[in-house]
Formats: C-alpha cells, structure tokens, sequence
C-alpha cells in the first residue's frame, strides 16, 4: 500500500534526525567505590514548582519553533521537487524501487532543514522537563495541541477518559487524535500512534541538566517523549505534502501506556473508526538505544510484551 511507505519513509526520517541521543535504560545511579548511593553526592532535583509562568515560557518556546518549521518546509518544498515526486508516486502504478528511494530522499531534504532539527530539539526537551504520568498528562497534552495548532493540523482532544480511577492515578481526557490527508471513505486510513507518559522514576541522568526533569520523582526514562517528538515530526512532515496524499493518516497521542492500558481505552471510544474512517493498519514503534541511529528493527508475528 503507498500510503503505508509513504509513512514507513516518514517515521525512518523522523526517527533518524530528532537530533537528540536516546537516554540509557532506567536511572538508577551506579554505586560510588565505597558504595555509597551516587545521587546522594549529585544536586537534588529542581523542585517542583511549574509555575504558570514557567509553563507560559515552554508553551512559546514549543509554538514558536513550530512556526518557524511550518514555514521553513513550505519553503524548501517550493524550492525542490518534494512535492511532485509525492504526486507521482501516488499517481504512478505501482511504487517502484527508485522511485520510493527518490520519496525518501524527498522527505530526507525536508527533514534534514535546520529548522526542522530546531524544532525537534525543541519540542522533545521541553517534554522531557515536565515528565507526566498515566492518565494525568495537561502539560503533553497541551503542548501536543499547541504544536498541531501551530501546524495547522486538525486534532481532537478529550480522548483516554479514565474510567478505574480507583486504580489509576489522574482523570483521563488527555490524548490526542489529529488527521491529515483527504479524510474520505473510500481511500486508505492509517494510524501511527506515539506513547505520551512517564514513569515514576527520579532522574539521574548525567550531563543534561538543561533538560532535566523538574519533576521530583517522575521522568521519560522509556523514551515517550522522543515518541511524542517523532510523531509531531511526522506530522510536520506529512502536513506539507498533504494535497498529495491519496488517503488519511490518523495520528494518535496515547496516555497511559505505562500500565493504564491507554489505548485499550482509545479503542473503546472509536479511536480507530473515528470520523467514519475505519482504520486498515496501525503502526507504532519504540526507541531502542542498543540499536544504531536511523535503525529500524523488527520481527514477523507478534513482538514486545502486550502484542495479541
């Protein structure tokens, strides 16, 4: 299916040139030579104070760098022939092999604009400052609908309620659902879909205090931000070559991965018919700092723990 190589070039793109290198596994600090607990020798976290004012100056940060790539890919889609190789290769009969690397050398020349790794950078730090968790996530939230805003992308929000709050910390109604393309019936739908939350883990990671959390015992030691940064990328990307599209993309921000069976709850309320547009395929995918950069692994039949 072309739309689903179109999104198989456009996430590979978007997960090479995020421009930020995957934290470690966990953050649990090595023990000194006299075994004494490292983090008790390193600063104490910031505390957690996220004021409004705080949050107002992440908030513009994020918006204006979405700006900024929104503007800039208009440009060097203008400037090149990203645009038309889209066209021909949904227009052409079948996809063959040069002209799908021909695609992906198109979404490559996009991807690799300044702006671009600007506005990743960007969008995954400030993420990465104010680690969220389950089903109580306004900041992401917020801040995914700020940048789809910016983008000009169509989105919903409400999504994820929380329906066992007796065993779930945090109301729910905070994903994400946006779409792009030509949003009709009869043409292909497909989701990508990123994972938004935490865990409840203090971070001990070196050398990044200037993204470090703000907070106390909770940080993106699992990588959702680079998720949520990588999606957002996508979605930078495939919005500029929207009138080309044959079909929908639906993009879904999930909470409540971390054991709150958040998409469990999406599918509930119709994340994948949503708009009367059955979804065919999803695709979602997960960081993986043992493998190198720009590569993407995978197996036939069901793979990581929750897989049906």
């Amino acid at each position: 299916m072309k739309l689903s190589l179109l999104l198989a070039c456009t996430i590979a793109i978007a997960t090479q040139n995020h421009g930020c290198s995957s934290l470690p596994f966990g953050s649990r600090p090595k023990k000194s030579a006299d075994n004494t607990d490292a983090a008790e020798e390193q600063d104490p976290p910031p505390s957690n104070d996220n004021t409004q004012e705080e949050q107002q100056q992440e908030k513009t940060a994020v918006r204006g760098a979405a700006s900024k790539v929104s503007t800039s890919l208009q440009d060097v889609a203008a400037a090149s022939s990203s645009l038309s190789i889209v066209e021909t290769f949904f227009q052409s009969g079948a996809s063959g092999e040069v002209l799908s690397d021909e695609l992906q050398t198109a979404l490559h020349e996009m991807a690799n604009d300044p702006t671009m790794q600007s506005f990743l950078q960007t969008t995954r730090r400030s993420l990465h400052r104010h680690p969220e968790l389950m089903y109580d996530l306004p900041f992401t939230s917020d801040t995914i609908s700020t940048i789809l805003t910016e983008l000009n992308v169509q989105h919903t929000t409400g999504w994820a309620k929380n329906t066992r709050q007796d065993v779930y910390p945090g109301p729910g109604g905070y994903g994400v659902v946006a779409h792009i393309g030509t949003m009709k019936p009869d043409e292909p739908c497909i989701i990508l879909r990123a994972d938004m939350d935490a865990l409840p883990i203090d971070e001990a990671t070196p050398n990044i205090d200037g993204f470090k959390s703000h907070n106390p015992h909770k940080m993106h030691a699992c990588g959702h931000d680079g998720h949520t940064t990588m999606l957002l990328g996508a979605a930078a990307l495939l919005k500029k070559v929207e009138e080309e599209i044959v079909g929908t993309v639906r993009l879904v921000f999930q909470p409540a991965e971390e054991g709150g069976a958040g998409m469990k709850r999406m599918v509930e309320e119709g994340v994948v018919t949503t708009n009367d547009l059955a979804a065919q395929l999803a695709f979602g995918m997960h960081v993986w700092p043992a493998l190198p950069t720009g590569t993407v692994a995978s197996k036939p039949g069901p793979l990581m723990g929750a897989a049906e």
